[in-house]
């Protein structure tokens, strides 16, 4: 008996194993022709279609700056000042279609190369003949440009409103040839994508009848097995098709002490913590930080509700990190990612705070009850930002042949103040983040360390819950124009004492220069503002206080000075810089 039960276990086994291969291979070789075609879209198509409209778009600038230029020439004569400005916008954008025509280029003999396996070759096999073309008439184009350019510098604006007119018909028959590819790119995407969702859900009949098949077949031939193998087989099967389908409150009871009762008591307990595991998953999704899941199962009632409280939140964004993709080559490029993403994101959790997500290169964190103290988090969010900042110092130093000397760096924005925390989403996907207009207002602060040449900035509120803990800049005050609202600028220096006396010297300079400054005694912080400038390197901020004093002085700004700048945006280069 025993020998004939276990042939019947090995030929179900064997049944099964054959069955498996089968629909794998079929799987295989399903999916093989679905990823050709989207390899087709996605690495050749869109890249090109991508590259085109850039150049359509830069193509548009560029005949936008010619307009202006022609205007400035017919209206206020050849300055040469100020047309010299505009032809440096003119050969910028025309750099920029040629390097955006570049990457339609090569992606387009990429897909050429590749056009003769299974991929579609109606609009990949000339691809890169029609890319060639549209280079040749931008090439005509930017002749044209230098023609008209070199007509005015000369002097001869007859032949160069000519010479305009024949460049703006060679843009028009661009734009519009650039717009037909782009369609007909466009096109080829879609039906390559309808193409593909139909495979697929072919993909997924075929598979799940295979599947129902198998299972018929399995349970027909394992009820010629003894009776109490197959009641005790048929039980377990079917609780785990119960589990499967989301009935988590399924159990097994067999009587006895044998081997199915410890089976059953196994069974038990694990739709017990499957039960806890879903309800976690179904509301939170996945997580990067594990205290978060270790907080909320020791907190069951967190799991249905979202609330307000006072958090700190962090905002990191890589500068230049579009010129990296472009530039580094991909397996370089996903090491110094990994790299990167490890020093911004350990700092976070090695400060007590939890890493809200990824969004690119950005990465936002949050601090604050349960996960911190209710008083504590703004100075564990300086801390971490200052770690930040000397990880990534010593990861431009192991990465410096490759980065160079193309200016880049990371700017962090930190910001105090109520957020909505919690469950947040669908029905189908949520997860555990925080909104509000703290983390706007962090993305502003991160935003604006380019504007005063800053690395760390943190709002008024989050400078006074660390006050003490951190050595801090009083950088700036700013108002909103149409509101009497202020926003408060603090630069995060140092933990608290670590800061040199070089350091604090300068500091102290600063302030004092900042506070004549606000009280209108311009005279008095002007110098002060350039010891500032001429003491430990080059102060960007202080600079930016002695041009905003200098447009006071032409009385730029209609108003009486009460120490706060009124500007549109206070993150916008042209509203803080003179």
């Amino acid at each position: 008996m025993l020998r004939t039960v276990r042939a019947k276990f090995l030929g179900v086994a064997a049944f099964f194993v054959v069955w498996l291969v089968v629909a794998t291979g079929f799987s295989v070789i399903q999916s093989l022709g679905i990823n050709g075609d989207l390899e087709a879209v996605s690495r050749y198509v869109t890249p090109v279609k991508d590259a085109l409209s850039d150049v359509r778009s830069r193509q548009l600038e560029q005949i936008s700056l010619i307009d202006r230029y022609m205007r400035v020439v017919e209206n206020e004569g050849p300055d040469a000042s100020l047309l010299s400005g505009i032809e440096i916008e003119i050969d910028a954008k025309q750099t920029q279609i040629e390097q955006a025509f570049r990457k339609a280029f090569t992606s387009a003999a990429l897909g050429r190369a590749q056009a003769s396996g299974h991929f579609d070759q109606g609009v990949l096999l000339d691809l890169d003949v029609r890319m060639r073309e549209f280079a040749d008439i931008a090439a005509q184009f930017n002749l044209g440009v230098e023609r008209l350019l070199g007509r005015v510098r000369d002097g001869d604006l007859d032949d160069a409103q000519r010479q305009e007119n024949l460049v703006r018909g060679i843009h028009r028959n661009i734009v519009l040839d650039l717009r037909s590819e782009i369609l007909l790119l466009e096109k080829y995407s879609s039906e390559t994508v309808e193409n593909v969702s139909a495979r697929e859900d072919f993909l997924i009949q075929a598979e799940f009848i295979m599947m129902l098949a198998a299972v018929v077949i399995g349970i027909s031939l394992a009820y010629y097995l003894a009776q109490a193998v197959v009641k005790a087989v048929r039980d377990t099967t079917n609780a785990l098709n119960s589990v499967q389908s989301g009935k988590l409150d399924t159990s097994l009871d067999f009587k006895g002490k044998g081997d199915f009762a410890r089976l059953a008591d196994a069974f038990n307990r694990m739709t017990r913590e499957l039960r806890v595991r879903f309800r976690m998953r179904e509301r939170f999704g996945k997580y990067i930080d594990p205290k978060i899941i270790n907080n909320l199962l020791s907190q069951e009632t967190a799991l249905e509700t979202s609330q307000k409280r006072v958090m700190t939140v962090s905002v990191v964004n890589l500068t230049n990190f579009d010129w990296m993709a472009e530039h580094i080559p991909p397996e370089k490029l996903v090491d110094f990612l990994n790299d990167y993403l490890t020093a911004m994101t350990e700092p976070i959790a090695n400060h007590s705070g939890i890493i809200d997500n990824f969004v690119g290169d950005r990465v936002i964190g949050f601090w604050g009850p349960p996960f911190c103290g209710e008083k504590s988090h703004a100075g564990h969010a300086c801390l971490a930002a200052l770690e930040q900042v000397a990880r990534f110092n010593a990861l431009k130093t192991k990465y410096a042949d490759l980065i160079g000397d193309h200016g880049l760096d990371i700017r962090v924005g930190i910001a105090t103040g109520e957020v909505v925390v919690g469950s947040i989403g669908t029905d189908k996907s949520r997860s555990y983040t925080v909104v509000g207009d703290c983390v706007n207002y962090a993305n502003r602060l991160e935003k604006a360390n380019r504007i005063y040449g800053t690395q760390i900035l943190a709002s008024h509120e989050t400078a006074s819950m660390a006050a003490g803990e951190i050595e801090m800049r009083d950088l700036d005050h700013v108002v909103l124009l149409g509101t009497e609202h202020v926003v408060y600028l603090y630069e995060v220096l140092a933990q608290s004492g670590q800061l040199s006396d070089e350091r604090r010297e300068w500091r102290k300079t600063y302030e004092m220069a900042i506070a004549l400054y606000r009280e209108g005694q311009f005279d008095k912080a002007q110098p002060l503002f350039e010891e500032v400038q001429e003491g430990i390197g080059s102060d960007f901020a202080a600079q930016l206080m002695l041009n905003r004093m200098e447009r006071l002085q032409r009385r730029e700004q209609d108003r009486e000075w009460n120490g706060t700048w009124i500007v549109r945006d206070p993150y916008e280069r042209r509203d803080v810089e003179s």
